[in-house]
């Protein structure tokens, strides 16, 4: 497995060069060793909740497992999902103009979010190049039609948090995760044979909005407490195996 160790506040310069174009002053230099890997195209960047090392290597999800050509540990004092997402899109210094949407799409990029109505306001989302949803499955389908017609398309799945909310008292919420995590890596596997050749997939997952007890004992709940947010990334090239 081709581990490289890197940094959240790293990440948006390292997007930004992969996609060649121009890094403003004031951000983090990218991670070189990330951009000797890959030559995009067009990018598809994936935000899983509650997905770490930790559900990567107990539950294996086929596709992501099978694709992948780099595994990145993110370096982030703050691994839940708002403050990572945010150090994503906005660099370390949330206050200082940048977005990273924003720059992608300044630079003439064909852009597209898709993601929670809600995150629309927290993440700084524009409604022009914004699709707002309600549930996971409607990112899924958005993201059928908007993959082959971006260069840089940003989805956000979240559902395990409202439906262990919703199911949590009858459905034991490493079951539940499991689940999810595997339904999620089954549309990726879709997407990416969707995708143009020379795509990269970037699937970045935190540690969710709030903790939640997932009821692991023994070493599985020490390894699980330990998680680490990870990148998972893939180029489908045109001899990508279906």
């Amino acid at each position: 497995m081709p581990q490289v160790e890197t940094t959240v506040a790293q990440f948006p310069s390292t997007i930004l060069n992969l996609m060649g174009i121009e890094i403003p002053e004031g951000l983090p230099s990218s991670d070189q060793e990330i951009v000797r890997r890959f030559n995009p195209k067009s990018v598809v960047l994936i935000m899983i909740d509650n997905f770490g090392l930790f559900e990567a290597v107990v539950y294996k999800p086929e596709t992501l497992i099978k694709n992948m050509e780099a595994l990145a540990l993110l370096g982030t004092d703050d691994p839940y999902a708002v403050p990572l997402i945010s150090r994503v899109l906005r660099g370390p210094a949330p206050g200082s103009g940048f977005h990273l949407i924003e720059h992608v799409k300044s630079s003439g990029k064909v852009t597209r979010v898709i993601c929670h109505k809600d995150d629309m306001a927290v993440f700084g989302f524009d409604p022009s190049y914004t699709i707002g949803i309600r549930k996971d499955m409607d990112v899924y389908i958005e993201s059928t039609k908007n993959i082959f017609k971006s260069e840089l398309l940003y989805m956000h799945f979240l559902d395990f948090e409202s439906l262990y909310a919703q199911y949590g008292h009858r459905t034991p919420p490493k079951t539940l995760l499991e689940k999810i995590v595997r339904r999620t890596d089954n549309w990726i596997k879709v997407l990416a044979r969707q995708a143009r050749d020379d795509t990269l997939f970037v699937i970045i997952g935190n540690h969710g909005r709030n903790p939640i007890p997932l009821g692991y004992e023994g070493k599985l709940a020490e390894w699980r407490t330990a998680n680490a947010p990870i990148a998972i990334m893939f180029q489908k090239r045109a001899d990508l195996s279906e």
